[in-house]
This record gives structure tokens, C-alpha cells and sequence, in this order.
């Protein structure tokens, strides 16, 4: 019987499972359930053999003839199709083991534990953006040479972007540093782990790869460009991103703490705000104090938000309450104030100002390092700094709030 797509399509179940034979000991076997499978039988080492290729209509006629040629080939070479079909297996396994991507991904789980949140979710992003995706992050590790890597480092310094903010427009030669940075090491565990015999990161300098820019300073803002900065912010971007911009300013916290807040670590009665170490950049515990205006910020972002728990985040992003507000939110609002190009100022020159203005105003210098987190290495010192200025912190920051209302309104 000549088979045709038509009668293997058509073929019945029946009481018990029969065949379908075609040519050159192929067949299709259809079970009692109607599954219909391609088989091939053979002998070799004089025993009786059967090779499972696949099933029908996924593997078709032509198909499991080309595939029951090259299982008998390997028939006649002594070698049971079925073994090697596995032995392929392991070795597309141990290929992808091997290859940069999953590397990185190991690298990324085992310092988990170490780093900020913030800091991991970095590292995971630039990873998963240039690596991941790229050609590279399916090579083996063994075969990537430095111009490989080079010619990874050199796309993301240099590349073009039509829109966004005027620092990407010719290329991102930070990200390429710090991509750097990560691939060094992934690099050294790959050779630890005897995936790799060489680091080809290790011979490309940073200076080899990029050009850095001028470095460009947030400057600290003096009094009347803080107040033209007050009112220009009043009046941009949403209600929620303009309280964010002000209790930024009244707390002098990095932004990656501000976004990230929750309202557990808020003590409202208290007046103190309380970061957990895992979201700190140095990785120890901060707490803030909390100036009558802030509290009367955190009030109003209450009412807005209606937040229902003290997981909820104080700034949500506007998208999808679980996630906080996006990184670039509070930047993109002053773009749109006028706070770009030669009056250039980011949020996190908040600090910067903040500080400038604690040190004018005479208070102690390791206050105002302990209102910006700038921790010191002894654990002595640290742990004398927070009892000590505890209290010299909150006259300053209500202080600073104080001053900031009387020049904002």
C-alpha cells in the first residue's frame, strides 16, 4: 500500500494498534488512542531494534524518510541511533552551559545575597540588554576574543539615540564602563570554573574602549535659582512627581532610596524614616528625619495614592502600582523646566545643595555626612556618629525645611 498524507491523516484507531508500512523498515504505528508514531526498525550487533523519529502529522512522510536515511546510516556505522540522538543532547547541554549568557546568570545569583537591590537590578538590566541579546551571549565563553567584547563596548558607547535626554545623544560611554566592569568578572569566574583559559576583558583598559566626557557636576544651587527651581517644579510634571521632587529636597536622600520607599519604613508620629540596609547604597540602615514639612509632603501623597498597606510604595509607578516610580520620572521633570544644558540639574544635585547650605549654616561636618549616608569604614565611629547627632540632625533638617518654605513661597 503506498501511504499518502491523506490516509495517514485519515487512519482510525482501532481495538488494537497496527501499521502503516512504508519503505526500508519504516512504518507508522498507530496506537489505540490514535496516536500515530514513525518508527524505524533495525539489527545490529545481531539483536532486534527499534528507533522512535517522531510522531505524524508533526514529523511528515517526506520527513521521516530523511530521518530513517540518516538513522540508517548510522545503523551501518555500528551506532544505535537512539544513543546518539542522546549523546547530542548532552552535548547542546554542556554547549549552552558554556556559552557567556548562562555565565552571566550564575554570576548575577551568586551576588544576589551581596548587593543593593539597586545595584543588582543594574547589573541585571545592562546584562540582559547587551549580552542576552546580543550574538556574544550565545558563544562559548572558551571562543570569545577581545574584539569580541571590544566590538560589544564600542556599540554601546558610541550608539545614537533620536529622543530622550541630551547625556545619551552620543552614546551611553558610562553604561560601556560599567559593562566592562561586569564582564571582567564573569570572565575570571569562567576561568575559575574551567570554562574559559583567558580573560579577554583583562586586556582592554577602560581607556581603550571609550572616551569619557567632561565630567559635568551638579552644582549646588544657590538661593535664587533654588527658588525658581521650587516654583518651576510646582507648577511641571504630575501632583505625585512634584511632591517627590519636594521631599526629595526636604530629606536629601539618593532618588534609587526615594522611589523605592514604602510606608513601613515611614513613622509618622515619630517623624522619622527608617531605610533598611538592603536598600542603601553602602548597604547600612539610615534614618532620616523628618521636618514638619515633609511629614505634611508624605500627608498629602497619602491622599493621592490611597495607599492601603505599608508595603505599598509612597511613589508608585503610574503604570503599575507594584512596581516604584520609574528612574527617569523625576529627571524628565526638570528637562521639561528648563533645568538642561548650561543650568544643568539632576535630582541628585539635591544633595549637593542641601549639603552646601548645612555647612554654610555652621553645623557639625559629621551631621551633615550622617544626613547623606557618607558612612565611615569604623564601625566605632559610625555607631558614635548616630547617637551623637541624632538630635543635632533633626534641628537641621527642620531647619532646612524651614528655609526651603520660606524661599519657595
Amino acid at each position: 500500500m503506498k501511504l499518502t498524507y491523506s490516509l495517514l491523516l485519515n487512519a482510525k484507531p482501532q481495538a488494537k494498534r497496527y501499521k502503516l508500512s512504508d519503505r526500508d523498515s519504516l512504518y507508522l504505528l498507530v496506537s489505540i488512542t490514535g496516536t500515530k508514531t514513525w518508527r524505524f526498525d533495525y539489527r545490529l550487533d545481531g539483536k532486534a531494534c527499534t528507533y522512535t523519529l517522531g510522531r505524524f502529522p508533526d514529523l511528515s512522510l517526506l520527513d521521516a524518510r530523511k530521518a530513517r536515511s540518516i538513522a540508517a546510516e548510522l545503523v551501518a556505522a555500528g551506532i544505535h541511533p537512539k544513543a546518539h540522538e542522546k549523546q547530542r543532547q548532552l552535548e547542546t547541554i554542556a554547549h549552552h552551559k558554556n556559552t557567556l549568557w548562562p555565565v552571566c546568570e550564575e554570576w548575577l545569583n551568586d551576588n544576589c545575597a551581596n548587593w543593593t537591590d539597586y545595584y543588582h537590578g543594574q547589573a541585571t538590566r545592562f546584562l540582559t540588554r547587551y549580552v542576552k541579546g546580543s550574538p556574544l551571549g550565545t558563544m562559548p565563553v572558551r571562543d570569545i576574543k577581545v574584539a569580541h567584547v571590544y566590538d560589544l563596548l564600542q556599540s554601546i558607547a558610541k550608539r545614537k539615540t533620536l529622543a530622550g535626554d541630551e547625556r545619551k545623544a552620543n552614546g551611553a560611554p558610562h553604561v560601556a564602563i560599567r559593562l566592562r566592569q561586569h564582564l571582567d568578572a564573569i570572565f575570571r569566574r569562567a576561568i575559575i570554573s574551567g570554562r574559559a583559559d583567558t580573560n579577554p576583558v583583562a586586556a582592554l583598559k577602560p581607556s581603550d574602549v571609550v572616551t569619557l566626557p567632561p565630567t559635568r557636576h551638579n552644582r549646588a544651587l544657590k538661593a535664587n535659582e533654588l527658588s525658581h527651581l521650587l516654583a518651576a517644579t510646582a507648577v511641571t510634571g504630575t501632583p505625585l512627581t512634584r511632591l517627590a521632587m519636594r521631599l526629595l529636597l526636604l530629606t536629601s536622600v539618593r532618588t534609587a532610596e526615594l522611589r523605592g520607599s514604602t510606608w513601613k519604613e515611614i513613622d509618622m508620629e515619630s517623624a522619622i524614616w527608617a531605610i533598611p540596609s538592603e536598600r542603601m547604597k553602602m548597604g547600612h540602615p539610615h534614618v532620616v528625619p523628618l521636618s514638619t514639612q515633609a511629614i505634611e509632603i508624605l500627608k498629602e501623597v497619602r491622599e493621592i495614592t490611597r495607599a492601603k498597606s505599608v508595603d505599598d510604595y509612597l511613589f508608585p509607578n503610574v503604570r503599575d502600582r507594584s512596581r516604584p516610580m520609574a528612574a527617569t520620572t523625576i529627571n524628565a521633570v526638570l528637562i521639561r523646566a528648563g533645568f538642561n544644558h548650561e543650568r544643568l540639574f539632576r535630582a541628585h544635585g539635591a544633595r549637593g545643595t542641601f549639603s552646601t547650605w548645612a555647612y554654610e549654616q555652621g553645623f557639625t561636618p559629621l551631621a551633615v555626612e550622617r544626613q547623606l549616608a557618607h558612612v565611615e569604614k569604623n564601625r566605632v565611629s559610625r555607631a558614635y556618629n548616630k547617637a551623637e547627632f541624632f538630635p543635632e540632625r533633626q534641628r537641621m533638617m527642620q531647619d532646612w525645611g524651614d528655609y526651603l518654605q520660606n524661599i519657595g513661597s
